[in-house]
């Protein structure tokens, strides 16, 4: 029996591979919208499109088609994500580029696990874009990023 979608198990996957990233260490991993703002600090939400408050959050997207002359279908799926960086100082330069780095660590991570324990075929960090807060816990830099991936079912 086939799967209808690798979304839920590639969020699983990318989020158990962040935490293992020693890259990330100290780093809070969420999964959407279970997001603390409450202290400043870098985090990184899995299935997070980089909207607070009380508006709907898109985690994804998923686009299905038949592969041909087979019962498989193809999926183009993205997972919406988001970063940032925020320590309680007014240092815009410094959470940039903390920012970058955490970019640079998701990277690194999507780059070695490829297929994310064979939950897809391929995956690729494919956009970004950045914002500035300033709130009463400082400066943040903010990294709206996406995960895209191909998959069969």
């Amino acid at each position: 029996m086939s799967v209808v979608t690798a979304f839920p198990t590639m969020v699983a996957n990318i989020i158990t591979a962040l935490k293992a990233s020693s890259d990330l260490n100290g780093v809070r991993i969420f999964d959407g919208m279970e997001v603390d703002e409450s202290y400043p600090g870098d985090a990184v939400a899995i299935g997070h499109d980089g909207s607070f408050g009380d508006i709907e959050m898109q985690a994804g997207s998923i686009q299905n088609s038949p592969f041909a002359f087979t019962d498989l279908h193809e999926e183009q799926g993205s997972i919406n994500c988001s970063l940032w960086s925020q320590d309680g100082s007014t240092d815009l330069t410094a959470r940039r580029n903390r920012a970058f780095a955490l970019l640079q660590a998701v990277d690194s991570v999507v780059r070695t696990e490829k297929t994310f324990s064979n939950a897809c075929l391929y995956s690729i960090l494919t956009t970004n874009s950045i914002g500035y807060r300033q709130t009463q816990l400082g400066a943040a830099v903010v990294i709206d990023f996406t995960i895209s991936y191909q998959a069969q079912s």
